[in-house]
């Protein structure tokens, strides 16, 4: 098959999984910002759910498939039409050979998902699919999509039976989210005022807002004659404290050391949350122990290996 791109969007790129046992070479981890509506998607069209797949980003795009497929659309996108007629996020779509699908922009969250049948028809690198756009590698070109491009992809086969996410399972994407944090090594330098109000206030999505991270706008917390020190690990999730008092929430693509304190850590089983905010979007934290986020991260995979399989969230 071959999906030709029509309208590419903002920023489309092919993630899958992140890229494992790199960090020591500075690679990101990069993959889907949205573990879960990524895993979501892959399971409509019955493949792994660390196959790769299209991340679209806040924008509407097009594209037309050459030869019978099923694809599979989940995340944020406002409405999907096949040929001009409406079409469902959250379940399996055969199309035909010559079938346009529009996919809208984000109406609330950020990102959108595209999965579809067969193996993509180029290699992977340092064994992911996945895209990262500071290195130029993986992906499709190591860029995200552009007007003309065609994917090819393996396989004419298609789902008899199509397939819907319960709805249960189908992730709740707003312009608020509840963020549950541990502390991080250096949340004992805030002064106690700034310790309580990290969780104490909400929060308003900044526009410096990527695939790297995310500024947290409100009352700048401080850090007294402590607003840097020497780089050390850093991860997806993490929040650091830069010179301006302003958190900085990193993303899938952040880098792999840093040197602002780190004064929170999102907690596994919310990360992929992170990759649905978008600026102005409200978010509030909770503080909660090591022991109570391996619990809820357990509960979690629990709820969703029934229908996913034996997964992991990232």
């Amino acid at each position: 098959m071959t999906m030709e791109i029509e309208k590419p969007g903002l920023q489309t790129t092919v993630q899958a999984s992140p890229f494992s046992g790199q960090r020591h070479v500075g690679m990101p981890a990069a993959g889907a910002a949205d573990s879960l509506s990524f895993m979501l998607a892959n399971r409509l069209v019955g493949k792994s759910p660390s196959a790769a797949a299209l991340e679209i980003t806040l924008d509407e795009v097009s594209f037309v498939v050459r030869r019978a497929k099923t694809v599979s659309i989940t995340g944020a996108a406002d409405f999907v039409r096949v040929n001009d007629a409406p079409a469902s996020l959250h379940q399996s779509l055969n199309l035909k050979a010559g079938d346009r699908v529009h996919i809208g922009p984000a109406g609330k969250g950020c990102r959108t998902y595209v999965a579809f049948a067969g193996i993509p028809d180029w290699d992977s690198v340092l064994g992911s699919w996945s895209t990262c756009l500071q290195a130029g590698i993986g992906g499709y070109r190591g860029r995200a999509l552009r007007v003309g491009d065609r994917l090819q992809i393996s396989s004419e086969e298609f789902l008899t039976e199509p397939l819907q996410t319960p709805d249960h399972l189908k992730p709740n994407i707003s312009g608020h989210y509840l963020l549950r944090i541990t502390t991080g090594p250096e949340f004992v330098d805030l002064p106690e005022d700034a310790q309580k109000r990290l969780c104490a206030e909400s929060w308003q999505v900044g526009r410096r807002s990527s695939r790297m991270g995310l500024e947290l706008q409100g009352t700048p917390l401080g850090l007294p004659d402590q607003n840097s020190m020497p780089s050390a690990a850093v991860f997806p999730g993490t929040m650091q404290c830069p010179p301006d008092g302003i958190p900085f929430l990193l993303g899938p693509d952040a880098q792999t050391t840093g040197g602002y304190p780190r004064i929170a850590q999102v907690i596994r089983a919310d990360r992929h949350l992170i990759g649905q905010l978008r600026p102005n979007d409200r978010v509030q934290l909770l503080q909660t122990s090591p022991e109570k986020a391996q619990r809820v991260y357990r509960q979690k995979l629990a709820l969703l290996r029934p229908w996913l399989g034996d997964v992991s969230l990232w």
